[in-house]
């Protein structure tokens, strides 16, 4: 009988009580934590694949290589700014607006001149393009839409649809802006 009344006895039961308590309380923590990990892992893998199945799609097209190509100026073509102080002593600009319909012909006019450059007459020709940002404020500026033949300095410049400068020790002896005397000029 003694053994009967050990397991009943009441303070038994408040510690197995207790005990199980403690476990059931240590094991939803644990389960808690456990469900976190899986979670964690699952979220894991499951970037792993995305990230792996992108870097597999895109491997034909991504190129590591590097190839670096080296800028190019035009030394042929001016600003308005620096008309004046080419480093030549005699040359040409030639200046309109390249992006008007006339600019072929202005074109064709500049190219068979550009072509004859290896002639012993020849005079350096510049391009300066109205169209340009830093042109723009140059081209009819006067209410008239007449240009300013006159100009010594740039801040006098004022240009129409075409016009051939000839410049000489940085001072414009010739102000031509006929289309067909500057193609004869420039044959």
């Amino acid at each position: 009988m003694s053994k009967k009344k050990a397991k009943e006895n009441p303070l038994m039961k408040e510690k197995k009580i207790k005990g199980i308590k403690n476990n059931i309380g240590a094991s939803e923590e644990g389960n808690e934590v456990k469900n976190f990990i899986i979670i964690v892992i699952v979220l894991a893998v499951i970037v792993g694949v995305i990230y792996g199945i992108t870097v597999l799609l895109n491997k034909e097209e991504i190129d590591y290589s590097y190839q670096s190509t080296a800028g190019a100026i035009n030394y042929d073509i001016v600003s308005v700014g620096t008309i004046l102080n080419r480093p030549y002593k005699d040359y040409y600009v030639l200046v309109y607006d390249v992006n008007k319909d006339e600019s072929v012909k202005y074109n064709s006019i500049l190219n068979s001149y550009m072509d004859k450059s290896k002639e012993d007459d020849y005079i350096k020709i510049y391009l300066c393009d109205l169209n340009n940002e830093l042109n723009k404020a140059y081209y009819n500026v006067n209410d008239d839409n007449k240009s300013n033949p006159e100009a010594s300095k740039t801040s006098e410049f004022d240009f129409g649809d075409i016009t051939l400068l000839h410049i000489k020790k940085g001072k414009i002896v010739e102000y031509i802006e006929k289309y067909e005397t500057i193609k004869e000029k420039l044959k």
